[in-house]
């Protein structure tokens, strides 16, 4: 029998990545690093890699920064598959961020490559690894 990812736990992922986007979108460094395993990894290829949840914290900063506070971001079309233990989940996904200062203009487009892993009960981002295409 192929091993699946059961309802709650799917619901659970789609939660953590709403979470996820409003956190990092409103500035909530301390919510937005605990989403993320204490030494997980949030990479964008070729341009920038943070570890662990002190480095994690500074990146809803930049993104106020960069963005003015008007910048959202979207995590879409997530496909949960199970990842290569009990305690583990592999996500596709696709990030959009767009700019409500241009009108909603697209700021960037990446694939995501997502590890997850349950701890304490709760699914966190053990890497994730933007990729543009």
């Amino acid at each position: 029998m192929t091993p699946s990812i059961d309802t709650a736990s799917r619901v659970e992922i789609v939660e953590l990545f709403a979470r996820y986007c409003h956190f990092v979108d409103h500035g909530e460094a301390d919510a937005w690093a605990a989403l993320f395993a204490p030494d997980g990894s949030f990479e964008v290829a070729g341009i920038m890699r943070l570890e662990g949840t002190d480095q994690l914290r500074g990146m809803p900063g930049v993104v106020t920064e960069q963005g003015g506070g008007k910048w959202r971001h979207q995590v879409t079309n997530l496909v949960i598959e199970p990842g290569t233990g009990a305690d583990q989940a592999s996500v596709r996904a696709y990030g959009l961020v767009t700019d409500w200062r241009e009108g909603g203009k697209p700021v960037s487009f990446t694939d995501y490559e997502i590890v997850l892993r349950r701890l304490d009960g709760a699914w966190r981002i053990q890497t994730l690894l933007a990729r543009m295409p």
